[in-house]
């Protein structure tokens, strides 16, 4: 049977807490006699849910599921009601176990009526390491789960998700920190305005602190601020880190809540308790921001299917009406993170609702010098910081603040404070371009700027080709355009846009006279890009041979159905091929141009527009 992701959380989590209930059930001697009626009280912060359902696996390990599964009862902090229920069953049956919280007074009648009381013992990180590598396959050394128990269940169990190594689940769990999701708390020490790379966001974040405190002293109404927000963007990040950060500008409670953390309570019924009961905690310590993680694991409405459609949708609807903008949302911000906004159902996303979206992208090299130098809470030179920033282009927020931590690992084992030298201990390597290389690299760069210009395509603003480059998908060069933004788009527009981009390659094989592969091979590059335009001018828009139509949201959609439909892909081909020969064109006719341009990038590394404007004015042919 396949597990879903909130399934596979708690039963990883059910296996570890399995080693201390053993362990307080032969210490209360219910191995040695069925009819003993006794207490467990879970260990301080645990879930009585997670710590009943241990028990009931014990149990039924152990041919006793008959006589106890049905009277293992969990007791709340709130429902003293349920003591009443609890004295029932210890009169009726020979053997129960009760499953208590942590600190709870048991009243005297159901005190005399028990044969024992036992603590649970805190798991251990041996108990950790050995249900990681029972359910996953994955071995896990002492200090690894040590390290995963400095974080509450509630978020390092999900962390250890399918596919994720120990270190990938830590380096996710460091950016995330101790806010424990479903529990109110105080946001982090660090506000947006500490935050780096976060552009709009911060923006945003800064607007809605200035609405909150009008709101508070009654100058506008809530139903005016913005209180709706949807961040995407690639894991790692920082997209929890922002969201709690917004509570700490905001002087507001922070609550972090996620599908999975519902999904995880059972039934339908279950799931729609747990999310009703955020967001009236959310209510009840208003103004508080409400973030709700893996947003996309909630679905779109359209493309349910199968025995699962029917609770899709009622989830769906039951969000809906929890987002609706109703006096109990008075105070309440809701931002929600995806890495895959597309999979959201459009109607969380209308006016009132989620309606801001802002993508929150991979760090820039400013913003890298700013998160590394965040972490690190240390001094450290500026062009120590800039040589780890050149060295992690492509690096998410999660993985610099890792890098930051190992520099302070290494520091801390030597017993002194961080320096530069742990922070190039730590950063990757940086490999020098060959002259030939870096020469090719020029002259890819340069076609895309002169091809670019001549099909205004838009107006060069920069052009960079670098002298050393990373092992983490950095490339060795860009343009840089400044882009109109038209209402409608002509066919040769269009055109133009995958020239320009084919214009690297025209440029090496016509001038170079051999090309490389960074062309393409990868997501995002010039072929990668030139292929989806002349996809989606193909398949969706009308502007190809043929005049089909398919809903595309995103480009993966676009390269099935590349890979399903052979016409088409034959078409894309011939398109792409068409538009290479005139971009070779161009080349040949501005190759004295392009030749000049690339020994100036070569010579400078970088070219701003004014340089770019006085070569393109002495019109070299």
């Amino acid at each position: 049977m396949n597990l879903t992701f909130a399934d596979r959380a708690a039963t990883l989590e059910i296996t570890t807490y399995t080693h201390g209930v053993k362990s307080a059930l032969r210490k209360a001697g219910l191995f040695m006699r069925n009819e003993a009626s006794i207490a467990l009280e879970v260990p301080p912060g645990a879930s009585t849910s997670r710590y009943a359902d241990a028990v009931k696996s014990v149990l039924r390990a152990t041919n006793r599921a008959e006589l106890f599964t049905q009277a293992t009862i969990e007791l709340s902090r709130k429902g003293h009601g349920e003591w009443g229920a609890a004295a029932d069953i210890l009169i009726s049956k020979p053997g129960v176990v009760l499953i208590i919280p942590n600190g709870i007074p048991i009243p005297p009648e159901i005190s005399i009526a028990l044969d024992e009381v036992v603590k649970i013992k805190s798991m251990k990180p041996s108990h950790l390491a050995a249900a990681i590598k029972s359910i996953t396959g994955i071995p896990t050394s002492a200090e690894e789960a040590e390290a995963l128990m400095r974080y509450p269940p509630e978020l390092m169990f999900p962390a250890l998700r399918p596919g994720r190594s120990v270190m990938h689940a830590l380096a996710r769990l460091s950016v995330i920190g101790d806010q424990r999701p479903g529990k109110v708390s105080r946001s982090s020490e660090l506000g947006v305005e500490d935050l780096p790379g976060f552009g709009a966001a911060t923006t945003w974040a800064l607007e809605l602190a200035d609405d909150i405190r009008d709101w508070s002293a009654g100058i506008v109404e809530w139903r005016d601020v913005d209180c709706g927000l949807l961040i995407s963007g690639p894991p790692g990040t920082g997209k929890t880190t922002f969201a709690a950060a917004v509570a700490k500008t905001c002087r507001a409670s922070f609550i972090s809540a996620s599908c999975a953390k519902w999904q995880s309570q059972g039934h339908l019924s279950d799931f729609l308790k747990a999310m009703n009961r955020s967001f009236a905690d959310a209510a009840e310590k208003a103004p508080c921001i409400l973030f709700l993680d893996e947003f996309d694991a909630v679905g779109d409405r359209s493309k349910f299917q199968g025995d699962n459609a029917s609770y899709g949708v009622q989830v769906v609807n039951a969000l809906l009406e929890a987002l609706d903008g109703s006096k109990r949302r008075d105070g309440v911000v809701v931002i929600a993170a995806t890495n895959h906004p597309d999979a959201i159902d459009p109607a969380l996303r209308r006016p009132g609702r989620l309606d801001r979206h802002i993508e929150i992208e991979l760090p820039s090299f400013e913003a890298r010098k700013g998160i590394i130098a965040l972490h690190l809470r240390a001094e450290m030179p500026d062009d120590v910081l800039a040589e780890a920033a050149r060295a992690t282009s492509g690096y998410s927020g999660a993985a610099l603040a890792q890098l930051a931590k190992d520099a302070r690992k290494r520091a801390r084992r030597a017993r002194r404070s961080v320096c530069a030298e742990d922070l190039k201990a730590a950063t990757p390597p940086l490999f020098v371009v060959e002259d030939e290389l870096r020469h090719a690299a020029c002259i890819h760069e340069a076609g895309h700027a002169v091809v670019g210009t001549e099909l205004a395509f838009g107006k060069v603003e920069i052009i960079t080709v670098l002298r050393e480059v990373s092992l983490s998908g950095d490339r060795a060069g860009y343009v840089g355009w400044l882009r109109p933004n038209p209402l409608y788009r002509s066919r040769e527009s269009y055109l133009n846009e995958i020239s320009m981009f084919l214009a690297g390659r025209a440029a090496e094989d016509v001038i170079v006279g051999s090309v490389t592969d960074g062309f393409g091979g990868s997501k995002g590059s010039d072929l990668h890009r030139a292929a989806d335009v002349a996809t989606l001018m193909e398949a969706s828009l009308g502007l190809g041979e043929g005049l089909s139509y398919s809903s595309v949201a995103n480009s993966e959609d676009l390269e099935e159905l590349r890979r399903s439909d052979p016409v088409l892909r034959r078409r894309v081909e011939r398109l792409l091929a068409a538009e290479l020969e005139r971009a070779k064109s161009i080349v040949r006719t501005r190759r004295r141009l392009i030749e000049v341009l690339a020994k100036e990038i070569l010579e400078k590394g970088t070219l701003g527009s004014l340089d770019f404007q006085r070569l393109l004015a002495k019109d070299l042919r």
